[in-house]
């Protein structure tokens, strides 16, 4: 019996294309699998200690209606699960600004009314590992997350990371 037929069958049961074909369907379907089944924190390697950690959330311009409704001792979720991300601790705001074009083109800053820019400082308690992270969210200075409180709901930017010392 030959491996390969007249009829380009291998051992007489399966047409080579075909047989590749499903190959490649397989793979890709292995492929697929890890991608979107994988725990997604592979690089996280923690010890199973936990640091407190102060930390920065950034906003360039949000309604003072809601700005004024943070306060220091609020407890911060995760809009997207949830979790919870920390305690604030502080809240710097500033006026909103803007870039805005002139009437002859030219690009001024301005200060957008009723709108701030805020800073909002959070403390908590995480996982010591690699990356750090708190209510599934990887602090990382510049990820972006949707923070919310009791009455309020903002995006944010992680603006700056300071793990406390072990004491």
């Amino acid at each position: 019996m030959k491996i390969i037929d007249r009829q380009g069958k291998l051992f007489g049961v399966i047409n080579i294309l075909d047989l590749f074909l499903i190959l490649i369907l397989i793979g890709a379907g292995i492929f697929a699998a890890s991608k979107f089944l994988g725990t997604g924190d592979e690089g996280i390697l923690t010890t199973g200690e936990k640091q407190t950690v102060t930390y920065k959330l950034y906003n360039s311009a949000e309604h003072n209606f809601v700005i004024d409704r943070i306060k220091p001792g609020a407890v911060i979720r995760n809009a997207d699960n949830n979790q919870v991300i920390g305690q604030v601790l502080d809240i710097e705001k500033y006026p909103g600004k803007t870039y805005l074009a002139t009437a002859d083109g030219e690009m001024v800053l301005s200060e957008v009314p009723n709108k701030y820019e805020s800073i909002i400082t959070i403390r908590t308690t995480e996982a010591v590992g690699s990356t750090p992270s708190v209510g599934g969210v990887n602090l990382l200075v510049g990820n972006r997350l949707r923070i919310k409180g009791a009455d309020f709901q903002m995006e944010v930017l992680i603006y700056d990371i300071n793990p406390e010392a072990a004491s």
